[in-house]
């Protein structure tokens, strides 16, 4: 009975064991390829016949920080909600490419955002900046990264960013 009693122990420690390293380098190779990444950018809308936005709404910036690069985007949506007359928030969707280095790496990150602005006040903007892929030492690249700051159409913007950038 004690000899079942202690194989069983055997058995239940060496699973858990070999359960948490591989737990373990899972993470570690996870964190080996995803970094977190913080900082600010500039930007300001573009016009003329370089913007072929379908929503009327191109802009260019810098990044600064752990992302470093220039950028250009459009926007693919404006949308107005029902609450945009009383609060003048409307929510926005575009695509956008950094083009520089993340951390050590360089290339370029192709960015879905999805966020909401203030038409009024100091146009105040929030931005979910989804990576969806990217070129060169980037290539396969995937993240989130996290925005918010100002923007207006006449004097551009600046933002705080913060979020993960994965590599493949």
């Amino acid at each position: 009975m004690k000899a079942r009693r202690a194989w069983r122990t055997v058995l239940t420690t060496g699973t858990a064991v070999v359960a948490a390293l591989t737990l373990t380098a899972g993470q570690s190779s996870a964190g080996g390829r995803c970094f977190e990444v913080k900082g600010s950018y500039v930007e300001h809308a573009v016009t003329g016949p370089d913007c072929q936005s379908a929503a009327g709404l191109c802009f260019a910036g810098t990044y600064r920080g752990d992302i470093q690069g220039s950028f250009t985007g459009a926007a693919s949506s404006i949308l107005a909600t029902a609450d945009t007359p009383t609060t003048t928030v409307s929510l926005f969707t575009s695509d956008s490419k950094i083009t520089g280095k993340v951390k050590q790496w360089r290339g370029t990150l192709a960015i879905k955002n999805a966020g909401s602005f203030a038409a009024a006040g100091d146009g105040s903007i929030v931005d979910l900046q989804t990576v969806v892929g990217g070129t060169g030492q980037l290539v396969g690249a995937t993240g989130q990264i996290r925005a918010s700051g100002t923007f207006s159409f006449a004097d551009g913007g600046r933002s705080q960013y913060v979020g993960t950038v994965c590599r493949a």
